[in-house]
């Protein structure tokens, strides 16, 4: 027996930096199952609905069985929201849910370190982008894993580098404004830092201002105030005078400056022409493309609006192909005030069917802008089949008051007719012009 301890301590001698290894390796795994697991739930009942809300009247987005194992984000009228397979978030009734041992408000609170810090759809550089949080910005951590951070983003989980964002001590539970990472309690402007070459540096605030100088990227004025779309700033050399809010990137606050147009002059519109380049749409009867007229509408609309004095956005201006990602993001990123998307439907077999029909995403930030648009519609050529609310990517995703538009079926006889003429065309563009003249009042 002598022996054979002799022999087992000279083994732990020889080889310790590796017996230490494998410790480390093993605190290391553990830390990381209590950190995944630490606000996890057990459903009870042999099948529980999610839903998209808090609460009975929400619509159903899917069921989990009895057994699966649910992360917690927050709590709400006795309803917690999880976090589910594919980082999707919905609603579960917490009554139905083993939830003896868990607080849903143990999520620790990070902060973002780095100016508009991208977030992820997953723990991958080259996944989708699903937007940018601000530096000082506080955040709800929901799991990490190794140089990921998953957080909660605009109502659902989105991925960050943890090199980007410290933790706390604090927990969601503490801080009520952590729950989302669009909410902001400040709006402490210091600075602006330009973002693109030969930025002007003007007298007034309009793009015929006079132009003091111009600017490289990367430029920081001292913040001033901001007029219309345009900040005040001031320089190192003490001159004062603005530049264009869309071409600067803004510091020292949780959240970005928004002005709310009261008037279509005031207004940044965005008009995204449907498909594009490889992505060529429906095709009509007469073997013409979706993405060539959705181009050709979209620079008529372009054409009246322009001349009411709003400032318009085209997501593509010739025939390229461009990501939904890519499409929705540019509201955003421009701050811009409306965004609507050109499309032509098209049914399974000819002359099925017909009419304009106008879809938005969220009740509350985009149906007055479908209402306004589809009520001018309804004046032109082809019938109008209303409002419909419905799960568009870009809709979805994006941040900014947004509807898609379905100008008549590409493939039906008498839409085509008019989808083809010069008259229809115009007819369109004034209906839009009229609609958001009437949404900004």
């Amino acid at each position: 027996m002598k022996k054979i301890l002799v022999k087992v301590l000279a083994f732990l001698r020889k080889y310790k930096v590796f017996v230490a290894l494998i410790f480390l390796l093993a605190i290391s795994s553990a830390s990381t199952v209590v950190l995944a697991n630490a606000n996890s739930v057990t459903v009870k009942s042999d099948s529980v609905n999610v839903r998209i809300g808090p609460g009975l009247s929400y619509a159903n987005m899917g069921q989990v069985k009895k057994g699966d194992k649910l992360s917690i984000i927050s709590e709400k009228n006795k309803w917690y929201e999880v976090r589910l397979a594919g980082d999707k978030i919905g609603w579960v009734a917490s009554w139905l849910l083993d939830n003896t041992t868990v607080s849903s408000t143990t999520n620790k609170v990070g902060i973002i370190k780095v100016q508009n810090t991208t977030v992820f759809k997953n723990a991958s550089a080259t996944s989708a982008v699903l937007g940018t949080v601000s530096q000082s910005q506080k955040v709800s951590i929901m799991y990490q894993e190794n140089d990921w951070t998953q957080i909660l983003y605009k109502g659902t989980a989105g991925w960050v580098k943890s090199d980007f964002i410290q933790g706390t001590q604090q927990t969601s539970g503490e801080d009520k404004t952590s729950n989302d990472s669009t909410k902001s309690s400040s709006n402490d402007v210091k600075t602006v830092t330009v973002t693109q070459p030969s930025t002007k540096f003007r007298i007034e605030p309009n793009s015929s201002g006079r132009v003091i100088k111009s600017v490289n990227v990367g430029k920081t004025f001292d913040y001033l105030g901001k007029n219309g779309k345009w900040y005040k700033v001031r320089d190192k050399d003490g001159s004062v005078g603005y530049v264009a809010s869309w071409v600067v990137t803004v510091s020292g606050t949780k959240d970005p400056i928004k002005s709310a147009a009261t008037n279509i002059s005031e207004a940044t519109i965005v008009i995204d022409p449907g498909h594009g380049g490889s992505d060529t749409g429906a095709l009509s009867k007469k073997k013409t493309y979706e993405k060539n007229f959705t181009l050709e509408y979209a620079q008529a609309i372009k054409s009246q609006l322009e001349k009411t004095g709003a400032r318009v956005i085209l997501t593509r201006s010739n025939d390229s192909t461009k990501s939904l990602g890519d499409r929705a993001r540019l509201s955003s990123k421009i701050e811009a005030d409306a965004f609507i998307s050109l499309h032509f439907d098209s049914s399974s077999s000819e002359n099925a069917g017909s009419g304009i029909t106008t879809y938005y995403y969220q009740s509350n930030k985009d149906s007055k802008l479908a209402t306004d648009v589809n009520n001018q519609l309804k004046g032109i050529k082809i019938d109008n089949r209303g409002t419909q609310q419905k799960d568009l990517y870009v809709l979805h995703y994006n941040s900014q008051p947004s509807i898609l538009l379905e100008l008549g079926y590409i493939n039906s006889k008498s839409d085509y007719k008019h989808i083809n003429s010069e008259t229809y065309k115009q007819q369109v563009a004034r209906a839009v012009t009229s609609g958001l003249k009437n949404y900004f009042q």
